[in-house]
């Protein structure tokens, strides 16, 4: 068992050792009211005027620290996927998707479906730390150890936070004065997996007026390959999404001379017997590769937390509130493919013969043996060897990797998040407060690619980090070997290769000079101010005084990009050859020297935001109750300012019912990084080139991005009689100039739409509008050039068209004693009933017909997979310290949208391909059980078990690069949970 591991055990049970009995006791988080004095909430989340959560006119989810105990929640991730108004969330490694690239070790929020940086976070009611650049809160970073409740707004409330607050709001709030400690350890067992690992610690105490809590926490979670799970595993001709055609081995042209002439003959590297020995698939002339042995569903994972707060009594009337965060999130093993296929080479664009061998290469004479090919004579000797159709590594792995043989990359990330205020009451009726907020967000992340010009060299024996002179070989160069004789394949697989030769091996040390990490440091800071007064009038209409609330908020970023590496920064080297300038001021300036990624640029960008707010609420009567709220946001230059109003009412006719609405506008600026004059790269498998994975180049708009707008109601009822609790919300979202790209896949489906050509991908339209978007292998050739020969596309950040969505959530929740035990039964859901999106003009041509994307995968389209119903739906019973529950969880399935008025999806050369066409539905069974052992010296114990997806149920099958669908099922199968808490 590695040292962690032991350590966590430790964590997990030696307390409980100690302190098991047989006896009884209260719950731990029942008792936790014990040990701290839980003041009656007056903040609403969605409003700053005091009130109670019951008095609220909006649709507010409440979820306690003791709810996320009996649903076996350890992290915030865990408790995101179970919301039914959330959409497609990030947090599980996801690397083939565009919207998730980039983004590992991040957790976001999304609700409905909306796109995560339409979501505002707040911790304790205040701004928090976004991940750099991205324009969404990590929530990962958020330490649930400390937290008293989670406060869910689904209604967009711009009009008292500001930007971001499209969707909605989450409120995540700590325990205040809290006195006591309490440990908490968990572990996850998980099939194929070295398991995961979660433990805490939280200590408060009050000494005199002033309340000092602190707390830190540590995750764990173990690489679970895809591998590892059945489904994954996919041939070519069921599922093709996951093969390449670029491989090791490749397809090789052998060009001879005799006398006088060149003759040249194609031959795949070791035969068909060689492709299918490490795993290939013969596909004629080509040995299609796999990716999947080397990526990873979950990957190595820590966490890191620290969590420290200060409450200060100063006087009756006059309250400080101190708290710092830091929060670390390490991958340092990041599994890509062993090398990326190149889609340009040191002479220019394409992935077909961008790369030369020379004859003296000594891995040559075995290749050609291997391969039925004549051996180089005196007579007829070798001129030259081309890869045609070729990637380097590829089915023998990568020797920099010797475990797994995976192309290696990492991703860590920082933050440290201050945040202090002082609150004072003039009056009973008379209130403020002034919070400043300050946080530091850091990421390094990065891929590993080759870099072409390199590559080349080593080709021809001028490889190596000691290389000096220009005779091939010698004098500290060495020899890349691109065959398939180069070494026994090291993938979790176990393959053996019969065609390898010893000592004809590629060394990691040549490997690590070749293959370099291409990433970035991006770093983000915000500082916020927050003036905020509230009281209430002496106006009574009948219902209660009139309340009010107004204030002021600036907010200031910074944000900033940075090459890791000179090899990757584009002032440094912006052309096809590492350190050539002599492309620039022209077309091809910034694709960069790499053979697959992009590169970067310093950038850096400034936000200076001030708003001024006010917020009303009117008690006509005891029972009708108006409010309204308006704000006024200023951006500055290009961006600049909007005025977003918003009314709420709430009417309670009867004791029983409630009904309520709300309508207004809200909005969201542009992030930082989206006008600045850079650009970043992303991977997808472009439809139009037969699906092969091609480059995305998404760049920044600093000329005329605004912001963008939306139009959003709420018509609600909650029955609430004896213990029964039904909602219902009916909610609408119409938005204009939405920020978002160019689609990249309708751009080359537009330009690549002539006739089919033989290579099954149709030829490219040169004179299109659109053609200069597009980066083809040899450039645009009427008539010549096809879909096959995109290498990248460019896409933009735009005010792009806009959507319309509605839906219906539904809420039950029953208490009721039963045999001596309290019974709760509930569910939830949320139905979508529409998710329409406009036509998208670009260029005064239409390039994206609007679409209804409710139903559908979405894959290459936004906004990801939208179900039309998620729901989940519990049983709890509680007794004499003993509690135990049921939940299911269940996603409505969806129609694969590529599929949509074809025959068959798509075909490959074993016939035609149907799989994913329909995403089945998933269920997922889950049963949590907390037993309380006696208190023991005023030492309360609780021990914890669960099992979650109880069934074992895979992941519904979909047409994506691991056979299923993310953003649906659950991919790690049935999962152990082993916990214990102690209090003190």
């Amino acid at each position: 068992m590695h040292l962690r591991n032991s350590c966590a055990a430790v964590a997990l049970f030696s307390t409980v050792a100690m302190f098991s009995s047989p006896v009884f006791a209260q719950a731990a988080p029942q008792a936790a009211a014990d040990t701290e004095s839980v003041e009656a909430e007056i903040i609403v989340t969605g409003s700053f005027i005091r009130g109670t959560r019951e008095d609220a006119a909006m649709p507010v989810d409440v979820f306690t620290a003791d709810d996320l105990n009996k649903q076996g929640v350890s992290s915030p991730l865990e408790f995101i996927k179970q919301l039914p108004s959330v959409g497609a969330t990030l947090g599980d490694s996801n690397q083939y998707s565009t919207a998730s690239q980039g983004f590992q070790g991040n957790g976001s929020l999304n609700l409905r479906g909306l796109g995560p940086t339409r979501t505002l976070v707040l911790f304790n009611g205040r701004r928090t730390v976004l991940a750099p650049g991205d324009g969404f809160i990590d929530t990962n970073l958020i330490p649930i150890f400390a937290l008293q409740n989670i406060e869910v707004l689904k209604d967009g409330a711009a009009a008292t936070y500001g930007s971001d607050a499209i969707a909605g709001v989450a409120n995540f709030t700590t325990r205040r004065n809290f006195n006591g400690v309490i440990i908490q350890g968990d572990w996850d067992a998980i099939k194929g997996s070295d398991d995961n690992w979660t433990s805490s610690i939280l200590i408060g105490k009050t000494f005199g007026k002033v309340n000092l809590m602190a707390g830190f926490g540590w995750q764990h979670r173990s690489t679970l390959p895809n591998y590892a799970r059945e489904f994954s595993r996919t041939t070519y001709a069921v599922n093709p999404s996951g093969w390449s055609a670029l491989s090791t081995p490749g397809l090789f042209a052998a060009t001879y001379l005799q006398n006088g002439a060149l003759t040249t003959q194609t031959a795949r590297d070791g035969g068909n017997a060689g492709c299918t020995a490490v795993g290939g698939i013969n596909d004629g002339a080509l040995c299609r590769f796999s990716f999947i042995p080397w990526n990873n569903i979950i990957e190595e994972e820590d966490r890191y937390q620290g969590y420290v707060q200060a409450d200060i009594d100063l006087t009756d009337r006059t309250k400080v509130h101190l708290e710092f965060s830091y929060a670390q999130t390490d991958l340092n093993s990041l599994g890509y493919s062993p090398s990326f296929p190149p889609t340009q080479g040191p002479r220019g664009s394409g992935s077909a013969s961008a790369f030369t061998v020379s004859p003296n290469n000594p891995g040559v004479p075995a290749f050609l043996a291997q391969s039925g090919l004549a051996p180089s004579t005196a007579e007829r000797p070798l001129a030259a060897v081309t890869a045609v159709f070729w990637r380097p590594l590829g089915w023998l792995g990568n020797p920099a990797d010797p475990v797994r043989g995976a192309g290696l990359g990492a991703a860590n990330n920082k933050s440290y998040r201050f945040s202090g205020g002082i609150e004072h009451e003039f009056t009973e009726n008379f209130r403020g407060q002034v919070y400043g907020t300050w946080w530091r967000s850091e990421r390094d992340a990065f891929a590993p690619d080759v870099i072409g010009t390199r590559l080349q060299n080593a080709l021809n024996g001028l490889g190596g980090p000691g290389c000096t002179g220009t005779t091939p070989g010698q004098n500290g160069c060495q020899w890349f070997n691109p065959f398939l004789n180069a070494g026994q394949p090291i993938s979790i697989e176990g393959r053996t290769n019969p065609n390898y030769v010893p000592g004809a091996e590629n060394s990691p040390e040549l490997i690590r000079w070749l293959q370099v990490p291409n990433g970035t440091r991006q770093v983000e800071e915000q500082t916020v101010f927050d003036l905020i007064f509230s009281g209430e009038t002496n106006l009574d209409l009948g219902g209660g005084p009139i309340a009010y609330a107004f204030g002021a908020q600036y907010r200031g970023n910074g944000w900033s990009t940075r090459p890791l590496r000179p090899e990757s920064d584009l002032n440094i080297n912006p052309c096809f050859r590492e350190g050539d300038r002599s492309c620039v001021g022209t077309p091809i300036e910034g694709v960069g020297s790499f053979i697959f990624l992009g590169g970067s640029r310093f950038e850096r960008q400034t936000q200076n935001v001030k708003a001024i707010f006010a917020e009303v609420k009117i008690p006509i009567t005891s029972t009708l109750e108006v409010t309204g709220a308006a704000r006024f946001e200023d951006y500055g230059g290009s961006v600049g300012s909007t005025f977003n109003p918003k009314g709420t009412v709430r009417w309670q006719p009867v004791d029983w019912l409630v009904l309520r609405g709300s309508a207004g506008t809200t909005f969201r600026g542009p992030q930082a990084n989206q006008v600045a004059a850079n650009q970043i790269t992303s991977l997808a498998g472009i439809q139009a080139a037969a699906n092969n994975f091609k480059s995305v180049d998404i760049f920044g708009n600093p000329n005329d991005l605004g912001p963008e707008t939306a139009f959003t109601y709420n018509l609600g009822a909650v029955v609430s009689t004896g213990g029964l609790t039904v909602s219902v919300d009916y909610w609408s979202f119409d938005f204009n100039d939405r920020i978002t790209t160019t689609p990249a896949q309708a751009i080359a489906t537009s330009v690549a739409s002539g006739a089919v050509a033989a290579n099954g991908t149709r030829f490219a339209n040169c004179s299109s509008i659109f053609a200069n978007l597009i980066t083809f292998q040899g450039g645009c050739v009427q008539g010549t050039t096809t879909g096959f020969d995109i290498s990248r596309v460019r896409t933009d950040w735009v005010n792009g068209p806009g959507i319309k969505t509605s839906g219906i959530d539904v809420s039950i929740d029953y208490n009721v004693d039963v045999l001596g035990g309290r019974l709760n039964v509930g569910g939830q859901g949320s139905f979508v009933l529409d998710y329409t999106f406009e036509d998208f003009i670009f260029r005064g041509v239409l390039v994206q017909a609007g679409y209804q994307a409710k139903g559908f995968t979405n894959y290459f389209r936004d906004p990801q997979t939208v179900s039309p119903f998620r729901g989940n739906a519990w049983i709890n019973y509680n007794h004499s310290g003993i509690n135990a529950r049921y939940q299911v969880r269940y996603v409505d399935g969806v129609t694969d949208d590529r599929c949509v008025g074809l025959t068959n999806c798509t075909s490959t050369s074993f016939g035609p391909v149907n799989f994913g066409r329909e995403v089945s539905s998933f269920t997922q069974h889950d049963f949590h059980l907390q037993y309380d052992l006696p208190t023991i010296g005023g030492v309360k114990t609780q021990l914890q078990f669960s099992v979650e997806n109880f069934t074992d149920a895979d992941p519904p099958a979909s047409r994506l690069e691991p056979s299923y669908d993310p953003f649906i099922g659950n991919a790690l199968g049935r999962v152990f949970r082993f916990g214990a808490r102690v209090q003190f």
